[in-house]
């Protein structure tokens, strides 16, 4: 107006609602010509009136369609993927073992069902199973009808799996990208010996790669570590390591975070039960595996993981055992272990020998179940224990 501007100036007031407009006119030669002041009390309906009010409705708009579409799209995926092989989760009887532990998270009051950042020390498909059954939860519970027998409603907020073996690596990671997971985490390949010195010390920031990179998770925390029958396979990849293997786990547990450890009470060499039979597998199948020049899993007592779990730092809250139930066809999965290492037998006399006692032990391990209650066979257990970081540690 007359080569002047208008200059406009809102005072918000602490009150709802009110502001103090003030208007300025400025001549060309910026001297003040007008002042007006006016207290108004705003609705937001009258915010329109400035134009901001419109942009954000767009905006509110086009985040809604935006959401709308992201929630479409996630459905969609979820609709595709075949969970069948981890909707057993959804059960509380679905598996006694994870089952118990995902109890013990509950009860946790730190937790309240959380397990947070998820390490899994010694993945394998059916670890990284459960571990899916956990990020689709919300899912599996909404579309079974298991009622009371619901799992409880745990989470996670991200995983990492380790193996030291590539060929697990590949199956796990194939796994975790069909089960719709991949992106929640990471599968790794690694070895918890490296960076362990001989007196048992952690040398992190020492490693011996001629690359210069790291060791295995080198200042990462996780506020739960999963150790999964890993004390008994430590043995097929760095033997005589057991008596370290927490120690070494320690570093990466945040205070205050739980460690799980599952396994294998060790089966004896003899019992005097019918239950021997299970005992005389064992002993030929890992005649085969050392035949074939491979190394057996060796299954630790609850005692001695719980005395290696106290030493490393850390305090035992509670644990579990869970006797095992022998059929037919179990006893035949651990004899076609030691069928499937006859090819590699220094000789081909030697391999159709131990052919046939293999053959002989599946006929009697039917005949010795028949005669039982349930077609099964009771001899030692597996047995869960939970363990933690002081949080002052």
């Amino acid at each position: 107006i007359d080569g002047g501007c208008f200059i406009f100036i809102m005072i918000i007031s602490r009150r709802p609602y009110q502001s103090t407009f003030i208007f300025l006119f400025v001549s060309r030669l910026s001297t003040l010509s007008a002042f007006t002041s006016i207290t108004h009390f705003r609705s937001p309906s009258q915010l329109k009136l400035f134009g901001s009010s419109r942009f954000r409705k767009k905006d509110r708009q086009h985040h809604q369609m935006e959401s709308a579409a992201a929630v479409a799209d996630a459905t969609k995926k979820m609709a595709e993927l075949d969970l069948t092989a981890i909707k057993k989760f959804a059960h509380k009887n679905g598996d006694a073992l994870f089952g118990y532990i995902e109890e013990c998270q509950m009860d946790d009051p730190n937790t309240k069902g959380s397990f947070g950042r998820f390490l899994d020390a010694g993945t394998g498909s059916h670890s990284l199973r459960w571990m899916a059954s956990i990020l689709h939860r919300e899912h599996l519970l909404a579309s079974t009808s298991n009622g009371a027998m619901s799992s409880p409603s745990v989470s996670m907020d991200s995983y990492t799996a380790i193996t030291a073996d590539e060929n697990m690596r590949r199956r796990v990671f194939d796994e975790a990208q069909g089960l719709g997971i991949a992106d929640k985490g990471d599968v790794i390949i690694g070895n918890w010996k490296e960076g362990v010195g001989k007196d048992g010390t952690i040398e992190f920031g020492a490693s011996d790669k001629s690359d210069g990179s790291k060791l295995l998770l080198e200042g990462q925390q996780f506020d739960t570590i999963l150790a999964d029958y890993l004390v008994g396979a430590i043995d097929g990849f760095s033997p005589y390591f057991q008596d370290l293997i927490f120690s070494r786990l320690v570093p990466h547990l945040a205070p205050g975070g739980r460690l799980y450890v599952i396994g294998l009470q060790p089966i004896p060499d003899s019992v005097n039960s019918p239950a021997n039979i299970m005992c005389k597998i064992r002993r030929v199948r890992d005649a085969c595996i050392l035949l074939a020049n491979h190394r057996c899993y060796r299954e630790y007592p609850l005692d001695w993981i719980e005395r290696n779990l106290q030493k490393s730092g850390l305090n035992v809250v509670q644990s579990r055992t869970y006797p095992i139930r022998y059929d037919h066809s179990t006893m035949v999965r651990q004899i076609n272990v030691g069928r499937s290492k006859l090819k590699l037998f220094p000789s081909k006399g030697m391999a159709a020998e131990m052919g046939k006692v293999l053959d002989d032990l599946e006929k009697e391990s039917l005949e010795v179940t028949k005669k039982q209650s349930g077609g099964r066979i009771t001899l030692g257990f597996d047995y869960v224990v939970v363990a933690e970081r002081p949080a002052d540690d």
